[in-house]
C-alpha cells in the first residue's frame, strides 16, 4: 500500500508540474498574438513603450518623377516624456531628397505635434514603390518605427519643337539650328532625346522645270551635342534662351558635291523634331 499511495503522490506532483507548464504556453501564445496585431498597425502608428507614438498620414502617396510628395507627421508624448524630439527617415530610393519642417519639436508630457515630411524626387529618381521608414533620433526616447510607401512612376509630357535656320544653305556651309521650345505644362521639364531630321525637300518652281534635282542626300544634320537633362521651364523658350551654346546646338550643313546642285537654290526643307520631356 505504501508502495501504491508513494506512486500516486508522485504521479500527482508531475501531473501539476505539467499543467504550469501548459498555462505558460498558453501565456506566451497569447502575449505573441497581441504582438502580431501591433504590428499589423505599423502602417499609420508605431507602438512604443518609451514615451513617444508616431503617426503618418497618409500611409503611400503616388508622384510622377519630378513631383514632390508630402506626409503629415504627429509625434505624441507618452507616459511622461517631456523633451526634445528629432524625426528621421531612411530608405529614400536615389536621386530623392526629403526634409522635415520643422526639423525637430519640443513635446510636454502627454502632448502632440505634427511636423511635415517632405519627399523631393528627381526626373532621375527610379520608378516603383519605396519604403520609408520614419522614426525618431536614437536615445532613450526613440520610438517605433512607422513605414509609409512612395510610388513613383515615369510620365511623359507634352510639348513641341521647331527651329527655322534664318538663313540660306549653299554647298559647303554649315548652319546652326535654334530650337524653339513650347511647353504647355505648368511646370518645368526634363528634356531628353532632342532629334532633327529631314524628312523632305521642296525645289523652286524654276528647279523643277528645269529637271535640276534637290534631295535630302544633299544635306547632313548634326544633332544637338549638349547634355541631358535640359531643364526647360513653363512657357516658350529656345536652346538660346535656356543658355546652350550655338555650337551645341543642332547643324545643318548642305555637301559641296561634284554634280550640279542649282536645283537646291531658294529650295525649302522640311524638317522633323522629336525628343522626350517628364516632370521636373
Amino acid at each position: 500500500m505504501q508502495n501504491e499511495s508513494g506512486y500516486f503522490r508522485t504521479f500527482l506532483r508531475r501531473t501539476t508540474t505539467v499543467a504550469k507548464v501548459l498555462l505558460v504556453g498558453l501565456v506566451v501564445m497569447l502575449v505573441s498574438a497581441d504582438t502580431i496585431v501591433a504590428a499589423s498597425q505599423g502602417g499609420s502608428q508605431g507602438t512604443n513603450a518609451k514615451g513617444i507614438i508616431i503617426q503618418v498620414n497618409p500611409s503611400s502617396r503616388t508622384v510622377d518623377r519630378g513631383d514632390p510628395a508630402s506626409y503629415s507627421v504627429s509625434l505624441t508624448s507618452t507616459n511622461g516624456f517631456n523633451g526634445s524630439v528629432t524625426p528621421t527617415v531612411s530608405g529614400l530610393p536615389a536621386s530623392t531628397t526629403a526634409a522635415f519642417a520643422p526639423t525637430s519639436v519640443a513635446l510636454g508630457a502627454g502632448k502632440t505635434a505634427t511636423v511635415t515630411f517632405m519627399v523631393a524626387t528627381s526626373a532621375t529618381t527610379p520608378d516603383g514603390k519605396a519604403d520609408l521608414t520614419i522614426a525618431t533620433a536614437a536615445g532613450a526616447s526613440q520610438a517605433d518605427a512607422v513605414v509609409v510607401q512612395l510610388y513613383v512612376q515615369w510620365s511623359k509630357k507634352t510639348f513641341s519643337i521647331s527651329g527655322n535656320l534664318g538663313t540660306q544653305l549653299t554647298p559647303g556651309v554649315t548652319v546652326p539650328l535654334n530650337l524653339s521650345i513650347a511647353n504647355p505644362n505648368n511646370k518645368s521639364l526634363a528634356l531628353t532625346s532632342l532629334s532633327v531630321s529631314i524628312t523632305g525637300v521642296t525645289r523652286t518652281q524654276s528647279a523643277v522645270t528645269a529637271a535640276l534635282p534637290c534631295t535630302a542626300s544633299d544635306y547632313v544634320v548634326t544633332n544637338y551635342s549638349g547634355s541631358y537633362p535640359l531643364t526647360d521651364p513653363a512657357g516658350s523658350s529656345s536652346l538660346q534662351s535656356l543658355g546652350v551654346p550655338p555650337a551645341l546646338w543642332p547643324k545643318i550643313a548642305m555637301l559641296d558635291t561634284t554634280v550640279n546642285q542649282d536645283g537646291c537654290k531658294g529650295a525649302t526643307l522640311q524638317l522633323a523634331y522629336s525628343g522626350a520631356g517628364e516632370g521636373n
